[in-house]
């Protein structure tokens, strides 16, 4: 009888507390909801930056002969090799688009040289990157496997003579690359024979080649 009795009080005393909680007057509110987070402003991803691809001239995108520079190939930034134009301070990746059985690695290396490429391959041109993520004077990417990208990278105005550390001299893998106000992309080369054409991709490039 005594235990039921002290039951029923825990009850009441229990009761009496929420009805004081509840209550007008004395309570205070509790607390607002929070304020969301604000979504982040989406930033541009790689693959909405132009690309510059590179590949063996024979194999994919083929080789012009520039008034200027001589014999080009291996690099573009529309389908087929071309001399490459940007503005300075403009973002752009680097890809080797060499891909499938067999696909070879590539480089993209400033020579160090003006006004006409070297005979013979400059020793400036390495397999390991240099110049972190701005291109200027010395820059190398590295080696850049199958399919791989790097960047973005930032381009420093100038002109650069361009070169594959691994094709320089064996395919003519070398290109100019100009960075001013006012450039564009030169004209391109033509498709080599029996080459499937690349299906062009969103941000202006080609697709995969095939070694």
């Amino acid at each position: 009888m005594v235990r039921r009795e002290q039951i029923s009080l825990a009850l009441a005393l229990c009761i009496a507390g929420l009805a004081a909680c509840s209550g007008g007057g004395g309570s205070s509110p509790g607390p607002s909801p929070s304020t969301p987070t604000p979504v982040p402003t989406p930033t541009a991803s790689t693959s909405t930056q132009q690309v510059i691809r590179l590949a063996i001239p024979t194999s994919a995108i083929g080789s012009l002969v520039d008034p200027t520079y001589g014999t080009i190939g291996g690099y573009t930034q529309t389908v087929y090799s071309q001399i490459l134009g940007f503005a300075p301070g403009q973002q752009v990746m680097i890809q080797n688009a060499n891909t499938g059985t067999g696909a070879a690695p590539h480089t993209l290396g400033d020579t160090g040289a003006s006004g006409s490429f070297p005979a013979t391959q400059p020793a400036t041109l390495s397999m390991s990157p240099v110049g972190g993520n701005t291109l200027s004077a010395g820059f190398q990417t590295g080696t850049l496997t199958p399919g791989q990208a790097v960047g973005p990278v930032t381009l420093s105005a100038g002109t650069y003579l361009i070169g594959c550390a691994f094709h320089y001299q064996s395919n003519n893998m070398r290109d100019v690359l100009i960075v001013a106000a006012a450039a564009t992309p030169g004209p391109q080369a033509t498709q080599p024979p029996g080459v499937p054409t690349p299906m062009p991709t969103s941000s202006g490039g080609g697709g995969g080649y095939g070694y």
